[in-house]
């Protein structure tokens, strides 16, 4: 069986490897070689300098107070995440790293995944809540009719809530001690 991790280190070397050898024979392997470098070099630059520049926007949001802390981690993950591309060896790795470091392109792929990161934690929030439900006993608090032996409902209106009540004292509930709680006092 294979390892997911080993399909994608495999998938990875053979898209690098291609795209090396098709930039080698469009420049040339001298050009494809300094313009790796370049990408390693100049990435790794740009993404300090966007860093350096999510970081002060951040601070001079903080003092005037349209700090949106959200937005800056998410800038700041992206940057971090595409600097790790630019440095890992290759063309496609380098041009997806630098797309996550270009403000623009960063902002676009930062509102997709916030979309699909909501989306994620609210289907969770369900799944949890049906699985905690599946799990939970269910009381009965007695049945209001409509069960399978039940007669014909009895219906109580207003007037018989209100004569019963007037005549009731608290004798007629049994004392707690007697053990007749509920039941009529044999006396009466």
């Amino acid at each position: 069986m294979v390892q997911v991790p080993a399909v994608i280190a495999i998938l990875y070397l053979f898209v690098e490897t291609a795209a090396f050898v098709g930039v080698s024979l469009w420049l040339g392997l001298g050009w494809a070689s300094g313009l790796l470098l370049i990408t390693f070099f100049g990435g790794l630059l740009l993404a300090a300098v966007e860093m350096r520049r999510i970081s002060r926007t951040a601070a001079v949001d903080e003092v005037s107070g349209r700090a949106q802390p959200g937005r800056t981690l998410g800038n700041l993950g992206l940057t971090a995440a595409g600097a790790v591309l630019v440095a890992i060896p290759g063309f496609v790795s380098s041009i997806i790293g630098l797309l996550l470091i270009i403000p623009p392109t960063r902002s676009m792929v930062r509102g997709l995944l916030a979309q699909r990161l909501r989306t994620f934690v609210e289907n969770l929030g369900v799944r949890g809540f049906e699985a905690a439900n599946s799990y939970r006993t269910q009381a009965s608090y007695g049945s209001f009719g409509g069960g399978p032996h039940a007669g014909p409902p009895v219906v109580i209106d207003e007037e018989e809530i209100q004569e019963w009540s007037s005549h009731v004292t608290p004798e007629d509930f049994g004392r707690p001690d007697s053990g007749n709680l509920g039941k009529q006092d044999p006396e009466k």
